[in-house]
């Protein structure tokens, strides 16, 4: 994980146009708490329009109040979210203020495990969870949120271990799934949907362990068969197997991005994006899914027209012309798979570098 020094320098404060060198040691404070590791949103997630106020200081002895002795500059930012909360709100501390001691949280500096309410946010001030702490260990409801304030999940938890009936949200709002927890394992009926309000499968669960059907137990084995192949090497063994899976189970999307998977491997581009369309129908926030049509896109039009460099033991090297011309209805496909990925949640390297590259 990048460190804020080194991320934040050069990502917020070209919102700000602040001059600063770049052996600079800066320690940023966002709303009263010091963010030392880029937070799981990225630091992007925070606009100038999130901000109430920004103070810099440089004065030595002052950056020394708060503890640090070789840093250049301490830039306090206060978020208007932070501003407009309740002071009784403002005394509920984050986990991101706290320590985790032995597995227990503990307020900074003290020696005893904390019990209470907490709340953490965003870097932008929003909610982002909450829940309880008894001794140190999560205790009731436990909220997770999305970045625009819908519910991402609930759990419930019993002296640290979850407990009771757990749910979890796509992002439009629909329920993705269902079921009770019982001293820490599944337990009972699991529903699992899709984003479009369709029912995905129904698991049935005893102390941790699925017990399926005859017939859903034939239809993991396939998978398992499947995937099996696939890692072997054997792409055209994978798709046969695949094809008997989905002919049991038309409706299930992962079969549908296993076998387009298995076409991307076997260099059969529009196979591939043929079945990372179909997982897509059935689940459109399929980041996955998303994320490999665009590859298969991408790579369809790089190794048009290439020539075979060797083909041995089933397995096929071709030579790649580097960057290709694709048209230009395909390229605004390309970038809009890659950007809804990403806004998902798919954040690799190769990613961001795929943007820059095909969305200009």
């Amino acid at each position: 994980m990048r460190t804020l020094f080194t991320t934040l320098l050069f990502i917020l404060f070209s919102v700000f146009a602040y001059a600063q060198e770049a052996d600079e040691r800066i320690l940023y404070v966002i709303d009263s708490i010091p963010v030392i590791d880029e937070p799981e949103e990225g630091f992007g997630s925070l606009s100038e329009d999130d901000i109430q106020e920004i103070t810099v200081v440089t004065n030595k002895a002052a950056i020394e109040q708060y503890g640090y002795k070789d840093l250049n500059k301490v830039i306090l930012i206060t978020t208007k979210a932070y501003a407009s909360r309740s002071p009784e709100l403002k005394q509920i501390p984050s986990t991101k203020a706290m320590k985790r001691i032995d597995g227990r949280w503990h307020l900074t500096n003290s020696p005893t495990p904390y019990s209470g309410p907490f709340i953490d946010y965003f870097l932008n001030g929003k909610k982002q969870g909450e829940g309880n702490f008894k001794e140190g260990v999560i205790e009731g409801k436990r909220t997770v949120y999305y970045p625009d304030g819908k519910k991402n999940f609930q759990r419930n938890y019993s002296n640290g271990i979850e407990n009771g009936e757990a749910e979890q949200y796509f992002p439009n709002g629909q329920l993705k799934y269902k079921g009770l927890f019982k001293d820490g394992k599944e337990n009972g009926s699991w529903e699992e949907w899709y984003s479009t309000g369709k029912l995905k499968r129904l698991t049935e669960f005893k102390t941790g362990k699925d017990m399926p059907s005859k017939e859903q137990e034939k239809y993991h084995t396939l998978l398992l068969k499947a995937s099996q192949q696939f890692r072997d090497g054997n792409y055209q063994g994978s798709v046969k197997t695949l094809d008997k899976a989905i002919e049991m189970d038309p409706n299930y999307s992962d079969a549908y991005f296993e076998r387009g998977t298995a076409y991307f491997y076997d260099f059969k581009f529009d196979e591939a994006i043929q079945d990372y369309s179909k997982a897509l129908e059935l689940e459109p926030f399929y980041m996955k899914a998303l994320s490999n049509r665009a590859f298969a896109r991408i790579r369809k039009y790089e190794f048009k027209g290439s020539r075979t460099l060797s083909k041995m033991s089933g397995v096929t090297v071709m030579a790649s012309k580097g960057k290709a011309e694709i048209p230009k209805e395909e390229q605004e496909q390309i970038c809009a798979d890659l950007t809804k990925g990403y806004q998902l949640g798919d954040k690799k390297q190769m990613i961001i570098d795929a943007m820059e590259t095909y969305c200009e």
